[in-house]
C-alpha cells in the first residue's frame, strides 16, 4: 500500500483553517496520522518505519533535534545481550551499521554513524519527523487519546499512540498508572528490589588480573574502601561533603523512592587530530571532589596501582574513539536523577546542565589535581572531546543516559521472577536476556562510611533469555485503549533493570507498532487485538518469541548440571567475551542453557571467552574443556592457560567428542595458587569452522 503525504495533508488542514476566517490568533497546526510516535529513540525510529511499512501514516514528535536516543547518544558499546535473541528491525540496525564498517554486523557503535543509519531508515520509509516539539498535554475522549498537543500548540491527531520516550511522558499525560518507586521485595516476592546495599567497603582489594577483575568478578572501576564523609574527618558536626545525600540506609527490602543514577556515556578519542579539550564548568570548585580525592588517598594506601580504570569503564570503538561508562566515582552523578522523572521541561534542562558540569568537573580535577595519581592525570588529561560527534553540541552528548524513569503498572507487571525463569509472561512480543543491571541510587553514610545505596553488584543473572509479555506494554483497559508504551513498560525496579536495554526497546517498539496497526486493522482496542495474528507477523518479520534453539533434536542430551560436577567449573555466564558470540544449544553436551560459538565469522581474534575461576586451595589442577563437537565445529581451536607457572598454548579439535564422560576434554595440568589469578582464553583467532565456547572444569589433583 503507498502511504499518504503527511506534509501534503498537513498543508491541506492549514489552508482549510485559514479559508473559514479563524477569528483572532492563529489557529494551531493539526497534523493527522494513523500512529504517532513520541519520542524519536531508537525505539520511536522503529516503531515509526515499521508503522510506514505496514501502510500506515506515521509521524514522530521528538523534543530533541536528533534521533536514535542512547544508540546515538553516546551509549555506543552496546548492551546487547545475547544476540541470538536479537531479531526483527533491531537486527536490521545492527546490520545496517555494520555495512558502514564492511562487517556483517557491529555493537561497537560510533554514535555519528548509528544516527546516520536511523535517519536512512526513517527516510526510505518516508517517515515524518517533527523535532523540538515537547508535549504539553493530551486531548482525550473516554478512554481513547484523540490528540498530543505540543508546547507550540501543535496537535497531531492519530488512531494509535506510542510513548517510546525514556521518560513515560505520554503515558502519564494519559493518566496511566505509572510510579517512579522501589518497590517493597514483599510486593512481588522479589528478593533485590527496594532498599539494596550489596556493596561493604573493604581495605584490602587485592591484586586484579589483566582484566581489571578480582577472581570473584568485580572490576576495579567498583572498587569500594571505607571513606570518612564528614567535612572535618570524624566529626559529623562538621557536615557531610559535596557528593553525598543525607538520610539513613533503611531496612532492606523495604519500598524507597529513587531510580538509578543518570550519566552521559562519553564518546572519547586520544587522536590528537580529532580531539577537543575538555573545558571545565565556569563554576569549577576542587572543593566538590574532595570525596574523590580522599577515594584516591584511600586505595594509594591500600596499595592500589591506580589507573584510569578506577575512575572509568572505557570500550573501545571503531576510528580511535572509546566509549567512557561510570566507575565508583565516575560518570555516574549520584543523586542528580531523583527528580528528573516527573521534572517540567524547563527543570530538566537544567538537571542536563547539572549532570554535564559534575562530569567536566570531575575530569578537570582528575587531569589537574595534584592529589591523583600522576598516570592517572596523563591518561585523563590524554583523551578528549570529538570533533566528528555531536558537532551541535561542541563533542559533548545531546542525551542524557535516563536509565529509568516513569514505568508503567498494567495487568502485567514484569518481575525478578520473570528475570529468573521461575514464570513466563504469556503473549511474549520478545525476548529480554541482559543481566539485572542496577547502579547506584544514593551515595550515603552507614555505619560511619560512605556507601552506595542501590547498586547491586555486577550484572545479575536472568538464567537465559526470557520473554516480554504484551501485557507489559499496553496500559490496563479500562484507563486508556490506544496507547502502546515500550521503555518505560510495566516491569518492577529489578525486572526493569534488565530490560531497559537498547536492543529490547527496538524489539518492543516495532512489536508495538505492529500491534497498533492490526489494532487499527480490526477496529479493537489495543487490548483486544488478535495474538495469534500479531505473533505471526511478527514471526514473518523477523522477530524471536521464544528462546528456542532451531534444528533441535528430541535425543538432545540433558543439560549437564554444574553443580554436580567436581572440581571449580566456569561457564559462560561468567565468562568475559569480548566480541559478538552467539548463544545455542543445538548439540550437546552443554551446560545451563546452552554454550556460545562464534557463527564462524572474526577471525581477527576479536572473539574471545575468558574463564576466570575462583580458586581457595592451591595446587596442580586437571583443566577441562566443555564444549559441544559436531561435524562444522573448528579443528584448530587456539586456547591459553593463564597459570602459576605461566602462559601456555594448545590447540583444541572440537569436531572430536570430549573423552571424559563424553563431555569434558582435559588440556593439561596445571599449577594454580589461591588469591592468584589464573584464566582459561577460547578464542578464534585464525580458526577454521565454528568455535564453542561453554565452561571450564578445574578439578585439583595434587
Amino acid at each position: 500500500m503507498q502511504t499518504k503525504s503527511l506534509s501534503a495533508l498537513t498543508l491541506t488542514l492549514i489552508v482549510s483553517l485559514w479559508l473559514c476566517g479563524t477569528v483572532g490568533a492563529a489557529a494551531p497546526e493539526i497534523v493527522e496520522c494513523d500512529v504517532c510516535v513520541y519520542g524519536g529513540t531508537s525505539g520511536g525510529v522503529v516503531a515509526a518505519v515499521q508503522a510506514l511499512r505496514m501502510g500506515k501514516r506515521a509521524v514522530i514528535v521528538e523534543a530533541g533535534r536528533h534521533l536514535g536516543g542512547m544508540s546515538s547518544g553516546g551509549l555506543s558499546y552496546s548492551d546487547m545481550g545475547r544476540a541470538a535473541t536479537v531479531g526483527g528491525m533491531a537486527r536490521e540496525f545492527y546490520e545496517r551499521v555494520g555495512r558502514k564498517y564492511g562487517q556483517q554486523l557491529e555493537t561497537r557503535l560510533e554514535p555519528h554513524v548509528a544516527e546516520e543509519v536511523f535517519r536512512e531508515m526513517a527516510r526510505e520509509a518516508n517517515v515524518m519527523v517533527r523535532f523540538g516539539q515537547s508535549i504539553a498535554s493530551v486531548q482525550q475522549e473516554g478512554r481513547r487519546i484523540t490528540a498530543l498537543v505540543a508546547t507550540d500548540g501543535t496537535i497531531y491527531r492519530a488512531e494509535m499512540f506510542i510513548d517510546a520516550t525514556y521518560e513515560g511522558d505520554l503515558m502519564a499525560k494519559a493518566g496511566v498508572s505509572c510510579t517512579v518507586l522501589r518497590e517493597a521485595n514483599s510486593q512481588y516476592g522479589e528478593t533485590l528490589n527496594g532498599i539494596q546495599l550489596w556493596e561493604i567497603p573493604e581495605r584490602e582489594w587485592g591484586k586484579p588480573g589483566k582484566n581489571g577483575r578480582r577472581p570473584d568478578r568485580r572490576g576495579v572501576w567498583d572498587r569500594a574502601i571505607p571513606l570518612d564523609p564528614y567535612v572535618r574527618r570524624g566529626d559529623p558536626s562538621s557536615g557531610l561533603l559535596p557528593l553525598l545525600q543525607a538520610g539513613t540506609l533503611g531496612e532492606i527490602g523495604d519500598a524507597a523512592a529513587g531510580v538509578q543514577s543518570y550519566c552521559f556515556r562519553l564518546c572519547l578519542t586520544d587522536e590528537p587530530a580529532n580531539r577537543i579539550s575538555i573545558a571545565p564548568p565556569a563554576d569549577y570548585d576542587p572543593s566538590r571532589y574532595e570525596l574523590v580525592a580522599r577515594y584516591v588517598e584511600a586505595c594509594r594506601k591500600a596499595g592500589d596501582a591506580m589507573d584510569l580504570r578506577w575512575f572509568s569503564k572505557f570500550d573501545p570503538l571503531p576510528n580511535d574513539k572509546f566509549d567512557f561508562n561510570t566507575a565508583y566515582f565516575g560518570l555516574n552523578f549520584v543523586g542528580g536523577s531523583l527528580e528528573y522523572p516527573e521534572a517540567d521541561h524547563k527543570r530538566r534542562a537544567e538537571i542536563l546542565e547539572e549532570h554535564e558540569a559534575y562530569a567536566r568537573g570531575l575530569l578537570h580535577f582528575l587531569a589537574t589535581d595534584e592529589r591523583v595519581p600522576k598516570n592517572v592525570r596523563d591518561d585523563v588529561s590524554r583523551f578528549g572531546l570529538c570533533k566528528d560527534e555531536f558537532r551541535d553540541n561542541g563533542g559533548w552528548p545531546h542525551q542524557l543516559y535516563v536509565r529509568e524513569a516513569r514505568r508503567m503498572v498494567s495487568d502485567l507487571v514484569m518481575t525478578e521472577h520473570h528475570c529468573r525463569g521461575t514464570k513466563t509472561a504469556k503473549k511474549p512480543v520478545g525476548l529480554a536476556s541482559y543481566g539485572i543491571d542496577i547502579h547506584e541510587i544514593r551515595r550515603i553514610v552507614h555505619k560511619g562510611v560512605v556507601v552506595r545505596e542501590g547498586k547491586l553488584l555486577g550484572h545479575t543473572g536472568t538464567r537465559g533469555p526470557y520473554p516480554v509479555g504484551y501485557g507489559a506494554i499496553v496500559p490496563k483497559q479500562d484507563e486508556c485503549e490506544n496507547l502502546l508504551v515500550t521503555f518505560a513498560l510495566s516491569a518492577s525496579h529489578v525486572a526493569f533493570g534488565s530490560i531497559r536495554m537498547e536492543p529490547v526497546l527496538m524489539i518492543l517498539s516495532q512489536s508495538a507498532a505492529t500491534a497498533a496497526v492490526q489494532a487499527i486493522d480490526q477496529g479493537v482496542p489495543i487490548q483486544r487485538v488478535d495474538y495469534e495474528k500479531l505473533r505471526g507477523r511478527l514471526l514473518a518479520d523477523g522477530q524471536i518469541l521464544l528462546a528456542a534453539s532451531s534444528g533441535a533434536s528430541s535425543r538432545r542430551p540433558a543439560p549437564v548440571d554444574v553443580s554436580k560436577l567436581e572440581g571449580v567449573v566456569v561457564d559462560t555466564e561468567s565468562a568475559e567475551l569480548a566480541g559478538e558470540w552467539t548463544r545455542s544449544n543445538a548439540q550437546g553436551p552443554f551446560t545451563g542453557d546452552g554454550y556460545l560459538h562464534d557463527a564462524n565469522t572474526g577471525r581477527s581474534g576479536l572473539k574471545t571467552a575468558r574463564f576466570t575461576p575462583t580458586i581457595v586451595e592451591s595446587g596442580v589442577y586437571d583443566v577441562r574443556l566443555i564444549y559441544a563437537p559436531f561435524k562444522n565445529r573448528a579443528r584448530n581451536v587456539a586456547v591459553t592457560i593463564e597459570s602459576a607457572d605461566g602462559g601456555k598454548k594448545v590447540v583444541v579439535n572440537q569436531r572430536l567428542s570430549p573423552r571424559q564422560g563424553g563431555r569434558f576434554r582435559s588440556i593439561g595440568r596445571h599449577r594454580f595458587e589461591r588469591g592468584r589469578e589464573g584464566a582459561v582464553i577460547v578464542s578464534n583467532r585464525g580458526a577454521e569452522g565454528f568455535v564453542v565456547a561453554d565452561a571450564v572444569q578445574f578439578v585439583l589433583v595434587k
